[in-house]
C-alpha cells in the first residue's frame, strides 16, 4: 500500500477506506470473513449493515504484507462509489500491477453494481433518479 496514504479515512462523505490493519482484522473478525491462511493476494467483499465492502490482501515481491479495506456506507443509494471504484481497479489493471488482485476487485465491484436494484427492492429503498446525479 501507499505510504502517502493516511491510516484511515472518508474518500468521499460515504466511501471510507483504511490500511489499519488492527481495524481491517477486527472488522473481518466481527463479521465472520476472516481469510484462512495470508500466503497470496486476497479480494474479499460482503455486504453487512447495507454497507458494501471490499477487502484487499496484498503479498508484494519483498514479501511485505499489507491490508487495505474500502467500505461505501448505504451503497445502494451510493451507486456513484461503486462505479469510481470501478474506474479505479479498471486503472490499476490496465497499469499492470497485481494485475490479478485488482481484476478481482473490479469484477466483484461490478457484479455488484448490477446487484444494486436487486438490494434496494431487498432493503425497501425508494431511488429517485432525479434527485441524484450519477456518473457512469
Amino acid at each position: 500500500m501507499e505510504a502517502t496514504m493516511k491510516s484511515n479515512q472518508f474518500l468521499t462523505p460515504n466511501l471510507y477506506t483504511s490500511i489499519n490493519e488492527v481495524e481491517i482484522l477486527d472488522c473481518l473478525v466481527d463479521f465472520g470473513y476472516m481469510p484462512k491462511e495470508f500466503n497470496q493476494n486476497q479480494v474479499i467483499s460482503f455486504v453487512k449493515d447495507e454497507n458494501f465492502y471490499l477487502v484487499l490482501f496484498m503479498v508484494r515481491e519483498d514479501g511485505q504484507k499489507g491490508f487495505l479495506m474500502y467500505e461505501i456506507l448505504d451503497f445502494t443509494m451510493h451507486e456513484q462509489e461503486l462505479y469510481m471504484m470501478s474506474h479505479l481497479f479498471r486503472n490499476l489493471v490496465a497499469s499492470n500491477k497485481n494485475n490479478y488482485t485488482y481484476r478481482k476487485a473490479q469484477y466483484k465491484l461490478d457484479e455488484m453494481l448490477g446487484m444494486v436494484p436487486t438490494f434496494r427492492a431487498l432493503y425497501k429503498k425508494r431511488f429517485d433518479v432525479d434527485d441524484y446525479g450519477m456518473a457512469a
